[in-house]
């Protein structure tokens, strides 16, 4: 099992001091065959020369302007020369045993092509809110495994195959989604994704959020758009687009951010000419699965009232 190389990816910007403490939780684990690579996206607080004299041996990829959270990941992916691909934020760490279970699973079922993994919050121990994806009955059940309609990107394990069948992370969406939009592409495939709560992840929440309020609201609309136009079959857009940009309008104003929500449609729409040329929808048959996982574990389980308390 050990001859199994897992490379372990963390992209970072301006988070001097947590990656350094990200990286060494990677050392620190059981299992001992990787290889860390960090893309830099251009910070300026010192931490490629802090990496330099901290970790030598780690392998550092230097942008040379920001790229976001997605785009940021690919020279990363494509350096990577492990058969797993682990997906680390720079303001988390790894459970001592996370790295050992991911490859028992991985080894155990050729079917699954990513983990998602069950991320605690690094000072209460309890599931992390700001990055659990699932229903509150999930939450009750979170020691149990289920195939998961999408993965947090805050710590995932992904087969390098995937990437090599299907592609790298989407650069349009620059920040927010990205996993989402990967996860169809990894669904369409044929691969499965499982929530695997044997993988632990703590994480820290910076205080030095990347992308916040209204322009966290833009990016979450935008890629939303982007995402349906590119992917979703005709019968999903006719349900999903208006339901998005009706709840998105009614947050936009209750968190007064409604110029962000309209200059998010106004961009989508901007680009609709190029996403309709880049058009390749799913499957009907993955789109019922995928569907089908929402309703299980998604938001696809919620009642209006419930849609509105959380999403809007």
């Amino acid at each position: 099992m050990e001859d199994i190389l897992i490379s372990i990816l963390i992209v970072t910007w301006n988070r001097k001091d947590d990656v350094l403490v990200a990286i060494q939780s990677a050392y620190d684990q059981a299992y001992r065959n990787i290889e860390i690579i960090v893309i830099d996206n251009a910070s300026t607080d010192g931490t490629a020369e802090a990496l330099r004299t901290a970790f030598p041996s780690i392998r550092l990829i230097v942008l040379d302007r920001n790229m976001g959270a997605s785009a940021g990941r690919n020279p990363g992916i494509l350096a990577a020369k492990g058969e797993i691909i682990f997906l680390l934020d720079s303001d988390a760490t790894l459970g001592h045993d996370t790295l050992d279970n991911i490859v028992l699973k991985f080894c155990s079922d050729a079917k699954v092509g990513v983990l998602t993994c069950k991320i605690l919050n690094a000072d209460t121990h309890e599931l992390d809110p700001n990055t659990w994806i699932f229903t509150e009955k999930d939450k009750t059940d979170q020691d149990a495994e289920f195939p998961s309609f999408s993965f947090c990107e805050c710590g995932v394990a992904i087969r390098k195959e995937v990437f090599n069948r299907i592609g790298l992370f989407w650069d349009l969406l620059f920040f927010g989604r990205e996993g989402e939009e990967l996860s169809l592409r990894v669904w369409d495939a044929g691969y499965q994704i499982v929530y695997f709560p044997q993988a632990v992840v703590y994480h820290r929440a910076s205080p030095r959020k990347r992308v916040a309020g209204g322009e966290r609201e833009y990016y979450n609309l935008r890629n939303c758009l982007y995402i349906y136009s590119i992917h979703y079959t005709w019968w999903m857009l006719i349900g999903f687009v208006p339901l998005k940009i009706g709840t998105s309008i009614i947050r936009g104003v209750k968190q007064g951010c409604l110029r962000q929500i309209f200059q998010a449609l106004f961009d989508a729409s901007r680009q609709m000419p190029i996403l309709c040329k880049e058009r390749r929808p799913i499957a009907d048959a993955t789109a019922r699965r995928y569907l089908e996982l929402q309703r299980e574990h998604g938001s696809l389980t919620w009642d209006l009232a419930s849609w509105f308390k959380y999403k809007v």
